[in-house]
């Protein structure tokens, strides 16, 4: 299969899925680290291996090569993500028309909304609803820049893996985040809403997902620049130190007081970003989320779901991504050890 014909392909797929087949893989390609998971699918997909490997002197074939020994897979087809300022995902208004007469227009339509020129781009849309109002209806249009697809899925093709689908991570987040809020929302406890608009704030080492849901459906999301590996290289200037030692400070629940005022000061800067996006999502829609998720490996900062609380004064909650999941038998040990966090995108992936 060409490149071109993957990418149109598995673009097309955006809308959240919570089932798989037998048996799919995910691998989460960020920048400080690789994360793959195997998932058998059925009604109750369940995780059969996971592993997860820092990417050294942006080695990223080698990481992903041990990230796969490790968690001893053997599998070649694989589904990936991309995220970043050379994609793009937005809901718009626009008027009420057949899907393939909004598909033929759409060249024209996504200029208005992508930040790169669309003849450079792989575009897809979907409905997502009807009639929302008179004569218009709801549309989520992808982009993504095909000279960036394209060196994505060559680096693919260079380990020796198929590409099965390509996915855009913050819909690859929606995906698992929605499995999950149904395994643990009991409708005898919980009742049924008529709007319920939620945000997950995925905190990679570069990178953050922002995502604005409601009813679980994709309504807004923002990819901020901003992650963990900005507070570890403040916190290794500051004390002078290697960024090793300052990632272990960083991530220890008792770091001295000058290491907290770093800490603090850095997530403020994500806190402006922050309230820049709730603010342009409200006065766009009227609407504001009433709680936030945290995903990602900087959510495994100590203290920083009540810092974001304090800052934002909205509820802030680590979620566990394996909630909804059964695993094998032999993954029990490992995955109570690890940071769940860390594999909310892969796991979202392995379930397309």
């Amino acid at each position: 299969m060409q490149i071109k014909e993957i990418i149109y392909k598995n673009l097309s797929r955006l809308m959240p899925k919570i089932s798989a087949p037998s048996s799919t893989m995910g691998l989460d390609i960020g920048s400080f680290s690789v994360k793959v998971v195997k998932v058998e699918g059925g009604n109750t997909p369940a995780v059969s291996a996971l592993g997860m490997e820092e990417i050294k002197n942006g080695n990223i074939k080698d990481a992903v090569k041990a990230a796969l020994s490790k968690a001893g897979i053997e599998e070649r087809k694989v589904n990936i993500g991309i995220s970043g300022k050379q994609t793009v995902i937005r809901c718009v208004v626009v008027p009420e028309m057949q899907e393939a007469d909004f598909k033929n227009s759409l060249k024209y339509e996504a200029a208005k909304y992508i930040p790169f020129a669309a003849n450079e781009a792989i575009l897809d849309s979907l409905v997502l609803k009807h009639n929302i109002e008179a004569n218009k209806m709801l549309v989520l249009i992808a982009a993504a820049k095909k000279d960036f697809i394209e060196q994505r899925l060559k680096l693919i093709s260079d380990l020796g893996l198929e590409p099965c689908v390509l996915d855009i991570d913050s819909l690859a987040l929606i995906n698992i985040f929605n499995l999950s809020n149904l395994k643990i929302k009991s409708a005898a406890t919980q009742p049924e809403r008529t709007s319920e608009i939620l945000a997950l704030l995925n905190i990679g080492s570069h990178l953050s997902n922002l995502v604005f849901l409601e009813n679980g459906f994709f309504r807004f999301s923002r990819d901020i620049v901003f992650g963990g590996d900005i507070i570890t290289q403040k916190i290794g200037a500051i004390l002078g130190i290697d960024f090793a030692q300052a990632e272990k400070i960083k991530l220890s629940h008792d770091a001295p007081q000058e290491v907290q005022g770093v800490i603090e000061t850095s997530l403020l800067d994500l806190v402006n970003e922050l309230r820049l996006s709730f603010d342009y999502y409200e006065s766009q829609t009227g609407k504001t989320a009433g709680r936030v998720y945290l995903s990602g490996g900087g959510a495994c900062l100590s203290g920083m779901d009540r810092f974001l609380n304090k800052s934002m004064n909205i509820p802030f909650e680590t979620w566990n991504s394996f909630v909804s999941l059964k695993s094998d038998s032999k993954l029990e040990q490992n995955l109570s050890q690890i940071n769940a966090p860390y594999f909310a995108v892969a796991l979202g992936l392995s379930l397309r």
